[in-house]
């Protein structure tokens, strides 16, 4: 990003975090788990605005790759903007390569695997994106849950994108509990495999530390 575009995700993030402190309980554990740089940040999908939470976390300029975000005209021009990743446009197979370039000069990217919003301390299938992206650019991958109780969530069916007769819900969490759980930084060793079998391995690997962060915030942080 340019100077300027830089400056506008300061006070984007500084706004982010200001709404935070007025309505939501925030929790974060693992934040010394998150290295400055190239990283790809992986966290499951609970609600609507994820993407709001993980841009207040990290302290760089984050590229998330999104979905229906980019089906509101005004909304696709502010996500273009800040260069953030459209996983629904003509070239969306080519998400791994636009990656792999903001990799490379050092910025961070995030990913939804999931690419719907799941109930509640619940993961879905997990597809290969992630795996794609490291192996266009193999930078520490960093498996993050996100959890938040039903009591939290508030779902708007009015609002619901419909894109290829294919529903995503909105649900927000606009008050109470909100955790976040990171996990340590995992540069998986494809050495050998094949390309089929990498991308099995680090998705598999990534469901497995995601689901261990989700039940140990469920059974050990919760209701600390």
């Amino acid at each position: 990003m340019n100077l300027v575009k830089r400056v506008m995700h300061r006070a984007f993030v500084l706004s982010i975090r200001a709404c935070e402190r007025l309505f939501l309980d925030k929790h974060v554990w693992g934040r010394e788990n998150i290295p400055l740089g190239s990283k790809i940040v992986v966290v499951n999908h609970i609600s609507s605005h994820d993407a709001f939470r993980i841009i207040s976390l990290i302290s760089e300029p984050l590229h998330c790759v999104i979905g229906p975000g980019f089906q509101s005209p005004l909304t696709a021009k502010l996500l273009h903007a800040f260069e953030h990743i459209n996983v629904m446009s003509e070239n969306g197979k080519e998400i791994a390569v636009e990656a792999a370039k903001y990799l490379a000069k050092g910025e961070p990217v995030c990913i939804a695997p999931e690419g719907d919003i799941q109930e509640p301390f619940r993961l879905g299938r997990f597809f290969p994106g992630v795996a794609r992206i490291y192996r266009q650019y193999p930078a520490p991958i960093i498996p993050v849950a996100l959890v938040a109780p039903r009591r939290s969530l508030r779902e708007y069916p009015k609002r619901n994108t419909i894109i290829d007769g294919r529903v995503y819900r909105m649900v927000l969490v606009k008050r109470g509990p909100y955790c976040i759980n990171v996990g340590e930084p995992w540069m998986p060793e494809c050495t050998g495999k094949s390309d089929a079998k990498a991308l099995l391995y680090i998705t598999r690997g990534l469901e497995e530390r995601i689901a261990a962060l989700v039940d140990e915030v469920r059974r050990h942080k919760f209701w600390q």
